[in-house]
């Protein structure tokens, strides 16, 4: 079952440039804060994450396409959508809307969980692992590590 979750952010004047217009950079952070309102959730805490193990994700890879500008006092919908989960490594999109329902940024990242102590890849523990399987799709072809 695939599943979509969303998160509702304001758009602040700390988030816009002299013009009031999002700065490109910001839509990547609400598309962050919302991955981890999306853990959240689940009561999924990355700080215990940290302290119990050292592990979290780190961004691997992003595309992103701008479609329209976010403005001052928007009220944002990001979503997130797990696509791809491997041993290693979660792909998700996002998508991020205003108020008026009209699509600004879209987003496909990858995140790689780490061992933040030696700077290496390891696999996605087991309880994150089974949160994310039951909002994914099934599809055998799209759940493989190369």
């Amino acid at each position: 079952m695939s599943e979509i979750f969303s998160a509702k952010f304001r758009v602040y004047f700390e988030d816009t440039d002299a013009g009031g217009i999002v700065y490109y950079a910001n839509y990547l952070k609400f598309c962050e804060r919302a991955r981890s309102e999306w853990l959240r959730q689940e009561n999924f805490s990355q700080q215990q994450l940290l302290e119990k193990s050292a592990c979290g994700f780190v961004v691997y890879e992003i595309h992103g396409r701008y479609l329209k500008s976010a403005k001052l006092d928007d009220e944002l919908l990001v979503t997130v959508k797990p696509v791809q989960l491997k041993r290693l490594s979660l792909t998700m999109f996002q998508e991020v809307y205003n108020q008026r329902g009209q699509k600004l940024f879209e987003l496909t990242v990858t995140l790689a969980f780490t061992d933040l102590k030696k700077g290496k890849p390891k696999a996605i523990d087991p309880e994150i692992r089974a949160f994310v399987e039951k909002r994914i799709d099934n599809d055998p072809h799209k759940n493989t590590d190369k």
